[in-house]
């Protein structure tokens, strides 16, 4: 009898995939992801290839497939489909007991994902399954049930910490997962839909030499046309110290740079010529903020335009679906490209991740340069494992990690903070002689302030950036410098995040514009305008905060060093009352600014970091993402636990849909369309569209205004129909035109 994997429909049996060939794709792949990660894990990515559907050698599954396509079944067999999954977990830990408890985790969950050790919901957790009934596999070939036990894998385990070597062990067993995954998922498509593996076929990855070659003739132009400023001689500096680093081992580097310094291209520079030096595959650079990932992501693709316009992976949620071709989304599954820009979200969240569709690409982070740009973003609560996860792609994987920011956070080791990382290489030498050097902005402080004192101060300049800490305070403050403009308004601007990302983006358009032209602007934003933004005002005013966001702030201040000197004035507002983090924040940076003279130093900076980071040790791992990870001989991993637990951005709110402007109002068309209802494929390109009009309330907010402000459609989308709650050319959205109020201080 020939056993099948995969029917086709309305096609005889001799055209289905045979068991045999399946396996044999799936393990030739997994093989060689496992191989380029170590050699010695090549042998597990044949046995992961050749066990994962042991159990489509039931009686039961064969029939399933015959009853399904319409043909004559043996109708005194079951007909089932019912997990298949599970037969090769359980062959697994019967042939190699313990040491096959690592690849059941594997197996079990390449579909329905990685499982805790053992689960409070039913049978769900790998030890339950490992003991339920399933039908039997007896039909498999002798020899594939018999291929015997691989060898341990020649990885630097660390024997003498049972935390961290359990840690190491359910990182390698999600590399194995991921690369399970990947393989089963082409060696399906290959069969299954041979068009979409040809379209996957038509991106190429680009090699690092034509990336060395094609970077390098940008840098040459730009070299070419930069006038002999000092900020361009250090630019050029900078550039030269990074190309020189990256003949240096793999391994951990800082790359301490001001903003305004260069740091986006010279850390491209560094990692192209660090990969071609140590043949790492592919570039990862990963950003806290998706603004700045869409910046970056035109950075580097004017960098490189002449290698075409695919030559980029940009990984994000809110990517335009009209900038996105369908074969970029087919390699967004899986990372097989040279150079990716992704967020800091989607990069750490897979390494914790416990899905297929999240983990299918983390075989692929092995043997890379990853670039952590700005790095002080990392969430305190989550540093433990964050920190973990970067010393083990170091350690583990064959990573190089390079720690980019204008803000260098205190996260190397020392002895009152043993979570830190070790041996960190500082890519540019003297970074305190390079501040002082790129150094164009000069600070004030004006001290405790009323909201009318500040409007007051602002009127004294015709171009300027006022950032505060909360969407209130913008929009109050706003609406006191209209009010009192004595000529016109058409220069004042605000930018919150409850405009939606369309309506932000016109609005920053207008803004540079303005800029560039020389025109009176003022703006007041929340801190999402620090977030990478490229923008350069002559002066700015900052609310009290963290000294990275006042350090953030100064770099969209005489950004192009076009002034002798332009100037940063802090405030600390009296009008506004801050809680939680943003208080903790605020008054840590107050306490720092009590001692230093410049906030802007790096000396200030680290003091900050360090009251910042050390004063809540108790946070290091709040979530217990890290207890998820024990006992290294028994395998006890909650992965699903950990997932669930990892989270960089909480699900604090709902998103509500806003019809913006003339794009926004055909997109609720689209949505109350009978397409939208009836066409999967037309609904989620749709979804995509409406993530650049969404705004994000409270789940309170969200219940009180469901039903006569928003609507609901299709249990899919809430769509706000209240339009005198949105204010289209400046505010957005207004909860107070519906009675209700933002908490003070709240959110920015």
């Amino acid at each position: 009898m020939r056993y099948y994997a995969h029917s086709l429909e309305n096609r005889p049996p001799s055209d289905w995939e045979t068991m045999s060939e399946h396996e044999d794709l799936v393990a030739t792949f997994c093989c060689k992801f496992l191989k380029r990660i170590n050699p010695t894990l090549e042998p597990w990515g044949d046995l992961l290839g050749r066990w994962h559907d042991l159990g489509k050698y039931s009686d039961e599954f064969q029939n399933y497939l015959r009853f399904e396509n319409e043909l004559p079944f043996d109708d005194g067999v079951a007909v089932t489909s019912r997990d298949h999954a599970t037969a090769g977990a359980q062959h697994a830990v019967e042939k190699f007991k313990q040491l096959g408890k690592l690849i059941a985790y594997v197996i079990a969950g390449h579909h329905a994902g990685l499982a805790d050790a053992d689960s409070a919901k039913g049978g769900s957790g790998l030890n339950q399954r490992l003991i339920k009934k399933i039908d039997s596999y007896e039909n498999a070939p002798k020899e594939l049930l018999e291929l015997p036990q691989p060898n341990l894998p020649n990885l630097p385990f660390d024997s003498t910490c049972p935390e961290r070597c359990a840690f190491q062990i359910s990182m390698l067993c999600r590399m194995m997962f991921s690369a399970l995954c990947d393989a089963d998922f082409l060696a399906t498509e290959s069969f299954m839909s041979p068009e979409r593996k040809s379209e996957r076929d038509l991106r190429k990855r680009v090699p690092m030499s034509q990336l060395k070659q094609s970077l390098g003739l940008h840098l040459q132009r730009l070299a070419e046309k930069a006038e002999p400023t000092e900020v361009n001689q250090q630019r050029a500096e900078i550039l030269r110290q990074c190309k020189d680093a990256a003949k240096l081992e793999p391994g951990i580097f800082s790359l301490t740079v001001p903003t305004g310094g260069g740091k986006t291209l010279s850390s491209l520079a560094f990692a192209v010529n660090h990969a071609i030096a140590h043949d790492l595959d592919r570039i990862i650079y990963a950003i806290p903020f998706t603004s700045i990932v869409e910046q970056t992501t035109s950075v580097f693709q004017d960098a490189l335009k002449d290698l075409g316009d695919d030559v980029v992976l940009e990984h994000h949620s809110s990517i335009d679906p009209e900038k996105e071709s369908r074969v970029a989304r087919l390699v967004t599954e899986n990372w097989d490209a040279s150079l990716i820009v992704t967020t800091n979200v989607q990069l750490f969240e897979s390494l914790f991740a416990n899905k297929t569709s999240r983990c299918r690409k983390l075989h692929r982070i092995a043997n890379s340069v990853i670039i952590l740009d700005e790095a002080q973003t990392i969430p305190v609560d989550l540093l433990k494992p964050t920190l973990n996860a970067i010393r083990e792609l170091v350690d583990l994987f064959g990573c190089t990690v390079v720690i980019c920011t204008a803000t260098q956070p205190a996260i190397a080791f020392r002895e009152d903070f043993q979570i830190g990382l070790k041996n960190i290489t500082e890519i540019v030498s003297k970074p305190e002689e390079l501040f002082k050097k790129l150094r164009r902005v000069m600070h004030q402080s004006l001290g405790k302030v009323t909201d009318s004192e500040l409007v007051e101060a602002l009127s004294e300049h015709d171009s300027f950036l006022c950032i505060v800490n909360t969407r209130n305070h913008a929009a109050r403050l706003f609406g006191m410098a209209t009010s009192s403009a004595k000529e016109s308004k058409s220069d004042i601007f605000h930018l919150s995040t409850f405009m939606c990302g369309a309506h932000r983006k016109s609005v920053l358009d207008k803004i540079r514009q303005r800029l560039k032209d020389k025109m009176p602007c003022k703006v007041f934003s929340t801190q999402l305008i620090e977030a990478g933004v490229d923008v350069d005002f002559p002066v700015v005013f900052r609310a009290m905060t963290g000294l990275d966001s006042v350090s953030q702030a100064a770099g969209r201040c005489n950004r192009e060093g076009l002034l002798k000197q332009g100037t940063l004035f802090l405030f600390e507002p009296i009008d506004m009352r801050l809680i939680g983090y943003l208080k903790n924040t605020a008054e840590t940076g107050a306490e720092v600014c009590g001692i230093f003279d410049d906030p802007l130093s790096l000396e200030a900076v680290s003091e900050y970091f360090q009251l910042h980071f050390f004063n809540q040790k108790e946070r290091y791992d709040e979530r217990a993402v890290m207890p998820c990870f024990r006992d290294p001989g028994a395998l006890v991993f909650q992965f699903k636990t950990a997932a669930d637990r990892y989270k960089m951005i909480e699900d604090k709110g709902q998103p509500v849909f806003v019809a913006w402007g003339d794009s926004g109002a055909q997109l609720e068309k689209s949505i109350r369309s009978k397409a939208f209802a009836d066409n999967p494929f037309f609904r989620r390109q749709t979804l995509r569209k409406c993530q650049r009009f969404m705004v994000t309330v409270y789940d309170n907010v969200y219940r009180s205004l469901l039903g006569a402000d928003i609507e609901l459609l299709h249990d899919t989308v809430a769509v706000l129909v209240n339009s005198d709650m949105y204010e289209s050319d400046h505010l957005g959205l207004r909860l107070e035109k519906a009675g209700q109020h933002e908490p003070e201080g709240l959110i920015a």
